[in-house]
C-alpha cells in the first residue's frame, strides 16, 4: 500500500500542476495557496478512494465505473463550491445532496456491484431533477450561457449512467 500512496502522491501533485500553470497563465485567476493545498488534498483523496474501493476488484468494468463515479462526483463537488462563491445561491447545495446520497447508497450496497448500479442510476435520476429544480426555482443558478448549464449536466448525467450501465455490467460477470 506504501507503493500505491506514494503513486496516488504524484498523480496528485501532477494534475495539480494543471491550475498552478493556468493561474500563471490567465489573468484574473488569483487562487491563493489554500485553495491548491484544498485541491491537492481533494486529489489525494478521490485517488485513495479509487485505490480502496478497487483493491480487490479484478474486473475491468467495474475500476472503470469507479473512476468515472468518483471524477463525475469530484468536478462535481468543484464546480459546485465554486458556483456557491460566484453566485452564492444557496439552491446550489443540492448537488451535495447528490453526492451525499451517492455516498450513502455506496455504504448501503457495500460496494457491490449490482447495488452500486442502482446507487449510480439514482444519482443520474436524482441530477436530472435537480437540473429541472435549479431551471425552475432559480434560473440564475448558473452562471453563464443556458447551452453551458445544459452541456454540463448532459455530461454528467451521461458519466453516472455509465458508471451504472459498468456496474450492472461487472454484477453480471460470474467472477463478482
Amino acid at each position: 500500500m506504501t507503493h500505491t500512496l506514494r503513486l496516488i502522491a504524484l498523480a496528485s501533485l501532477a494534475l495539480l500542476l494543471l491550475p498552478l500553470i493556468a493561474s500563471r497563465l490567465i489573468d484574473g485567476w488569483n487562487w491563493p495557496p489554500q485553495a491548491f493545498l484544498l485541491l491537492y488534498v481533494l486529489f489525494f483523496l478521490t485517488g485513495l478512494a479509487y485505490a480502496l474501493i478497487t483493491r480487490y476488484r479484478n474486473l475491468w468494468s467495474y475500476k472503470l465505473a469507479t473512476a468515472l463515479s468518483l471524477a463525475a462526483g469530484f468536478v462535481i463537488a468543484w464546480s459546485t463550491m465554486v458556483r456557491l462563491s460566484e453566485t452564492e445561491n444557496r439552491l446550489n447545495l443540492i448537488y451535495f445532496a447528490i453526492l451525499a446520497l451517492g455516498a450513502a447508497g455506496a455504504a448501503l450496497s457495500r460496494l457491490h456491484p449490482r447495488g452500486m448500479a442502482r446507487v449510480l442510476f439514482t444519482m443520474a435520476a436524482s441530477l436530472a431533477a435537480a437540473w429541472v429544480i435549479t431551471l425552475l426555482l432559480s434560473p440564475g443558478a448558473h452562471p453563464g450561457p443556458a447551452w453551458r448549464t445544459h452541456l454540463h449536466h448532459s455530461v454528467f448525467l451521461l458519466l453516472f449512467a455509465t458508471a451504472g450501465l459498468l456496474f450492472r455490467h461487472s454484477g453480471l460477470s460470474p467472477s463478482s
